[in-house]
């Protein structure tokens, strides 16, 4: 029972991280149904800009922090105003291909600005450690869970208790209408890569804490591919609840099954998971069923 435990809570500290990667998908596709591919490089770059201020600059967590996502976020802008705002009015899959092409710029980017090698990476932070019994949960996976629990809800008050927030929830119901309200749909799509960068960034400051932050590191950004599938690509409550499926999943697997000789099947299991949940259910568990006319 203790074992069952410790890998339920190891799952669900971990599956926060891939909700609140999840949350920077939606709420792109939800603006401009778009599907960003190029989350693993948002996630490395949030990464280094946060490592820059923090392990480079020696500054304050407290100020670190907030510059690194300031910082990650205007990127997010400029990189949206460069690639994606020219095609606006055009299908969201013509944005969805860009993000397939930039994810391949960025990552050579990252790899001639920052070399190929890994960065160490350990924040100080209060010891979280929870040990009791067989049981352990060490502090920079609590921490992981909860600030990304934290950012996660903070995203949510954005966007259903500010103007601004009303203003992207207006445009994600439809582009023409918000526009004819005298809302500025292409500042909005702006704001949305912004706050998703900055959502994204998050996430990988807390899985680089985990030891080391390189461009491989990037590789974390696909599991939000199962996490938004899963849980519905414009259901944010979904993004979250996606997260801690596959956490729960990856630890099952790895605690389960992998010891009988699987090794490397919890990298796996997702995506067979996905595969099973879109067979029941093809927009996902709490995704909005579409109906057209052919």
């Amino acid at each position: 029972m203790a074992d069952l435990i410790q890998t339920l809570g190891a799952g669900l500290l971990i599956g926060c991280v891939y909700g609140l990667l999840g949350l920077g998908i939606v709420i792109i596709f939800r603006a401009s149904e778009a599907f960003n591919f190029a989350i693993g490089e948002f996630l490395v770059i949030g990464s280094f800009l946060f490592y820059i201020f923090y392990f480079d600059l020696g500054l304050p967590l407290v100020l670190a922090l907030p510059l690194g996502l300031l910082a990650s976020g205007a990127t997010g802008a400029l990189i949206e105003r460069l690639s994606i705002k020219p095609l606006l009015g055009r299908s969201g899959l013509s944005m969805t291909i860009i993000t397939l092409g930039l994810a391949s710029v960025l990552r050579a980017s990252v790899q001639l600005i920052f070399g190929a090698h890994s960065y160490s990476f350990f924040i100080e932070l209060p010891d979280l450690t929870l040990e009791s019994g067989y049981l352990l949960f060490p502090s920079e996976r609590i921490w992981a869970g909860l600030l990304s629990a934290i950012a996660f809800g903070l995203v949510l008050f954005f966007l259903f208790r500010t103007r601004w927030g009303v203003a992207i929830r207006a445009t994600s119901e439809s582009q023409p209408k918000a526009m004819a309200f005298g809302i500025d749909a292409r500042f909005i799509l702006l704001l949305v890569w912004a706050v998703s960068s900055m959502s994204i960034a998050v996430a990988g400051v807390m899985i680089s804490n985990f030891g080391a932050l390189s461009y491989l590191t990037g590789i974390a950004g696909l599991r939000a591919i199962p996490v938004v599938l899963i849980g519905g690509m414009d259901s944010i409550g979904g993004a979250l609840i996606g997260g801690l499926i596959v956490g729960l999943c990856e630890a099952l697997v790895g605690s389960y099954i992998e010891p009988l000789g699987l090794v490397g099947f919890k990298d796996v299991a997702p995506y067979l998971l996905l595969l099973i949940v879109l067979f029941i259910r093809p927009y996902g568990l709490f995704g909005t069923v579409r109906i057209e006319r052919v």
